[in-house]
């Protein structure tokens, strides 16, 4: 099975659309997006208001485009919203879940005969105002050492902008959430999570800093060790493979990416092709293209 994935396609209006073509030339059997699919920089957001901009770009832009697409290409396509794109939305696409695409977080999927795709999309508290979907990592580390991150901010709710604050000692946390995820685990799966694994080549910043998750990292490295986990795809850190040199890395013995995000437009869809051998024992997957 070969298979495209990207992440982060908010970054450039265009990416959208390259991604799909890339998809179409490359006649992948999957497309699986790892969040933040709503652009930054909508020109509606002035005049309308950002959670009725993004709204309209769900339902006049994304839908319409793999419509068209899939009149014409068989691929199945996986994808969510992430921490940049406002939960209240969530609704529009969940009225084509199952029939143009398949919603990935906390959600378990039967991806090929012999391999599951789970998916993941909260993420550490962050130094930005949009909070619904981010929540903390763990209680002894609730989010990463030396990272400045804002605490307070705003969800969506019924499609109003409420304010909120994260309760760093709350018992809902990244951890808590992917341990009731395991308990559904019983084949082997390609984990999807929009944070990457902490103190990585794929979650570190310009500066040097690494903000990635812990529980995250925890989890790749229990359900490695156990032999299930295929590959882990990441995204939500644009610049970390420009400032380690790396897409990927190993975790005990599970490859992980992060392809990274080029930005604004004008500039070029970062994107990796993957090949899964699924009837292998255990079942395999490789890198057959990566961005430079």
């Amino acid at each position: 099975m070969k298979i495209l994935y990207t992440s982060d396609i908010h970054a450039n209006p265009e990416h959208l659309y390259s991604m799909l073509k890339v998809a179409a030339t490359e006649a992948v059997q999957a497309i699986i997006i790892g969040g933040d699919i709503v652009p930054h920089h909508l020109p509606e957001t002035d005049t309308l208001g950002v959670l009725p901009a993004q709204a309209l770009y769900l339902k006049n832009v994304l839908i319409p485009a793999i419509e068209e697409f899939k009149k014409h290409h068989q691929a199945a396509i996986y994808l969510d919203l992430a921490n940049d794109d406002f939960i209240c939305n969530r609704n529009i696409l969940k009225n084509h879940n199952f029939e143009l695409f398949n919603l990935l977080h906390l959600q378990q999927h039967r991806f090929t005969e012999h391999v599951d795709i789970l998916g993941y999309m909260m993420v550490p508290p962050t130094p930005f105002y949009r909070k619904d979907w981010e929540k903390p990592d763990s209680p002894e580390m609730p989010y990463a050492p030396g990272n400045t991150v804002v605490l307070d901010g705003f969800i969506s709710i019924n499609g109003q902008l409420v304010e909120t604050f994260i309760d760093l000692a709350a018992d809902d946390t990244i951890e808590n959430d992917l341990a009731r995820l395991s308990e559904s685990i019983d084949r082997p799966f390609i984990f999807v999570a929009h944070s990457p694994p902490y103190q990585t080549p794929l979650d570190v910043l310009d500066s040097g800093l690494h903000v990635g998750s812990i529980s995250i990292k925890r989890f790749i490295e229990h359900w490695s060790r156990k032999g299930l986990l295929i590959a882990a795809l990441h995204g939500h850190i644009h610049g970390a493979p420009y400032r380690s040199g790396s897409i990927q890395t190993i975790i005990e013995n599970t490859v992980c990416i992060n392809p990274g995000q080029n930005e604004g437009r004008g500039s070029n869809l970062r994107y990796v092709l993957l090949e899964l051998k699924d009837r292998q024992t255990p079942p395999q997957i490789r890198i057959i293209f990566e961005p430079e």
